[in-house]
């Protein structure tokens, strides 16, 4: 299966089959980029540089117009996927990358943009109160936010997950107990020690200095003073068990 046939498998398609590396189905609602894997950072991948605009030559890329294209329609609701392709260069033009294999399988990513570059990263923003997304307003301010490699770090995440549970530490909320089968495993994991004090080259202790959140109380837990957050156990000690249910939150609106 090559791949306009892999991507017209999963109901998708562009303008051209040659420069294109995203793709769209409307009936569905996704959008599809392919991600080099030279562009991968652990565990998400860069999709769309602004730098891309223009090639060596500077000449317009065509692709690069479809793709802010498709990034409108993952900001208006539709669903970002990816599949890993391995770049070649070409022996005839050196600056064109060409596409020496890919993988043929989907995967579900949630678009984040830091500085001038899109990402497909593996979780959604860890901060629900910042958006990462350029334009995106909260109560009247603008927020960007550079997520630091300790927070992208899959393997961290997931020993926290597996000593603590995908059970918020600060209320008890469970999203698998309310969503079902669609909540299973999804939980916000918080860096008790600020980052800002932690050096490059500092080794994490994802079970004593990590801790699962919901992203209520996440939320929280950084409102207000960056330099001093809360604590979990100051969190825990306002008796907010099960505050972050929907019910909950609707009702104190």
């Amino acid at each position: 299966m090559n791949r306009k046939q892999f991507i017209q498998s999963r109901g998708a398609t562009c303008r051209n089959w040659t420069w294109s590396w995203s793709f769209i189905n409307h009936d569905d609602q996704l959008v599809i980029f392919g991600a080099w894997d030279v562009e991968r950072d652990q565990e998400r991948a860069v999709i769309l540089r602004e730098a891309w605009e223009y090639n060596a030559r500077l000449r317009k890329n065509p692709g690069y117009t479809q793709a802010v294209e498709h990034i409108g329609y993952i900001l208006g609701g539709y669903d970002l996927y990816t599949f890993n392709m391995v770049q070649a260069t070409s022996p005839d033009a050196p600056d064109v990358a060409v596409i020496q294999d890919f993988e043929r399988r989907l995967e579900k990513r949630f678009l984040r943009k830091e500085g001038a570059v899109w990402y497909a990263d593996f979780t959604a923003s860890p901060y629900p109160e910042e958006l990462s997304v350029a334009g995106s307003y909260i109560e009247g301010a603008t927020k960007s936010i550079t997520i630091n490699a300790y927070e992208r770090d899959p393997a961290a995440r997931r020993a926290c997950i597996a000593y603590h549970g995908a059970v918020c530490q600060c209320c008890g909320f469970d999203f698998e107990k309310t969503w079902g089968e669609h909540g299973k495993g999804f939980i916000h994991v918080h860096h008790i020690r600020p980052l800002r004090t932690l050096g490059p080259d500092y080794q994490i202790d994802p079970v004593n200095e990590l801790v699962p959140l919901c992203p209520n109380c996440h939320a929280m837990i950084h409102r207000g003073n960056e330099a001093k957050p809360l604590s979990v156990e100051e969190g825990v000690s306002l008796d907010i068990e099960n505050y972050c249910t929907l019910g909950s939150f609707f009702d104190h609106q």
